[in-house]
C-alpha cells in the first residue's frame, strides 16, 4: 500500500513540473529570431538559423484571382473603369475554358477573374470552374460556393496608380457610379507613404487606388477618424475648381473683381459636395439618398454635367434633406457647408451664361 501511495503522489508532483516544462518550451520556441531581409550568398554552409529560411526568394506578386458571381459587371469595372489591359492574343487571355477564366493585366501583374456566372459559362466552363476552384482543389458544385465580400479573409486589394490627381480621379469615379469607400489620408505601402482612394467593385470587394509616395518626409496619418480628416482636407485645398469649365472660371474671375469680399470663401468651395463617404441608410428616404452629401443617386452621377443653376437647385434639395437630420450620420457634410456651397453656385449662376 505504501508503494502504491508513493506512485500516486509522484504523479501529482510531476504534473506541475511537466506543465512548467511545456510552458518554458513554448517560450523558447517563440524566441526563434525573425528572418531579416538580408540575403545569404549561394554555397554558404547551412546553420541552424539558415535551415529555417525557405529555399527561395520572393520577387513580387504575380497575380490575384477574384471570383465573380456576375462576370460582365466585374469585367467592365476592372477593364473599362480601372483600365486593366488585355494581353495579345486576346483569345488566350479572355474567357478561357468556356468563359471560366479571364486574365487582365494591372501593371506587372495579373488580376484574374473566375466566372461562377451560369449565364456566362458554357457547359465546359462550368466543368472547368468546378476543377480550378480553390487553386485546383475543386468543388463538387459551383452552386455551393458562397459570395460575401464582408466576410472574406481578404480585406482589400491595393493597386498603384499614376498620376494621382485626387479630385480628378474622384470626379471620374463618381461619373462612373463607382462606390467610393473613403479617400484622403496618407498610408504606408510598398513604395512609401502616399495618398489613396478606396472604392468597391460591383461585388463589394474593396480596391485601394494608391498614388506615388510623398517626396517630402511627412508623418503617416492615423486611419482612425479618417472621415473628419477628409472634411478638413476638403476645406484646405485650393485646386477644387477643376471641374468648372473655362467659361465659368473666366466669369468667376470677373465676379471676384467686383465682389472681393467673397473671394476667399468661393476659392475653397469643393467641386462636389461629396465628402467621399458614399453610404445609404434604408431608414433615410428609403435608402435613395446618400447620407454623406444628402444627394440622390442621379444627382451624384450627373453632377459634373450640371449647370451652376442646376447644382444650386440640387444643393437646396440637399439642405432640405439635411435639415432635422444633421449629426445623425457620422462624417456627413454639415448643413452650414451645404449652404456655403449653394451660395457659391447660385452666385456663379448669376454671372454665367448657361
Amino acid at each position: 500500500m505504501l508503494i502504491i501511495f508513493i506512485c500516486i503522489l509522484s504523479k501529482f508532483i510531476a504534473l506541475p513540473r511537466a506543465s512548467a516544462f511545456l510552458q518554458m518550451e513554448r517560450k523558447l520556441l517563440w524566441r526563434i529570431p525573425l528572418r531579416s531581409s538580408a540575403h545569404h550568398k549561394p554555397g554558404e554552409t547551412g546553420t541552424s538559423e539558415q535551415l529555417l529560411k525557405p529555399p527561395f526568394e520572393l520577387q513580387h506578386i504575380d497575380h490575384v484571382v477574384i471570383r465573380c458571381k456576375a462576370f460582365e459587371p466585374m469585367f467592365h469595372f476592372y477593364h473599362r473603369v480601372l483600365g486593366c489591359t488585355i494581353d495579345e492574343p486576346a483569345s488566350d487571355h479572355v474567357n478561357r475554358f468556356g468563359g471560366a477564366l479571364t486574365h487582365l493585366r494591372a501593371g506587372s501583374c495579373y488580376i484574374d477573374l473566375v466566372a461562377y456566372d451560369l449565364s456566362h459559362l458554357t457547359d465546359d466552363g462550368i466543368d472547368a470552374v468546378s476543377k480550378i476552384h480553390g487553386g485546383g482543389q475543386g468543388t463538387s458544385s459551383i452552386h455551393d460556393v458562397t459570395f460575401c465580400s464582408d466576410t472574406s479573409t481578404l480585406d482589400h486589394l491595393c493597386i498603384r496608380v499614376e498620376p494621382f490627381d485626387e479630385l480628378q480621379m474622384l470626379g471620374y469615379l463618381e461619373m462612373q457610379n463607382v462606390p467610393i469607400v473613403v479617400s484622403g489620408g496618407d498610408r504606408l505601402g510598398a513604395d512609401g507613404i502616399g495618398r489613396s482612394i478606396y472604392v468597391r467593385d460591383p461585388e463589394g470587394n474593396v480596391v485601394e487606388l494608391k498614388g506615388p509616395p510623398q517626396t517630402t518626409n511627412q508623418p503617416q496619418s492615423n486611419d482612425d477618424g479618417i472621415e473628419d480628416k477628409i472634411k478638413e482636407q476638403r476645406h484646405s485645398q485650393t485646386h477644387q475648381q477643376h471641374s468648372i469649365d473655362s467659361s465659368q472660371e473666366e466669369n468667376e474671375k470677373k465676379a471676384s473683381g467686383n465682389t472681393s469680399t467673397t473671394t476667399d470663401a468661393t476659392s475653397k468651395v469643393p467641386a462636389t459636395p461629396c465628402i467621399r463617404v458614399c453610404r445609404y441608410n434604408s431608414n433615410f428616404y428609403d435608402g435613395q439618398v446618400c447620407i454623406g452629401c444628402y444627394r440622390e443617386a442621379y444627382e451624384i452621377k450627373g453632377w459634373q454635367s450640371m449647370t451652376s443653376t442646376e447644382k444650386a437647385m440640387a444643393l437646396l434639395d440637399s439642405i432640405d434633406r439635411c435639415d432635422g437630420s444633421e449629426g445623425a450620420f457620422e462624417g456627413a457634410t454639415s448643413k452650414h457647408e451645404l449652404i456655403r456651397q449653394y451660395e457659391h453656385w447660385a452666385e456663379t449662376a448669376k454671372t454665367t451664361i448657361e
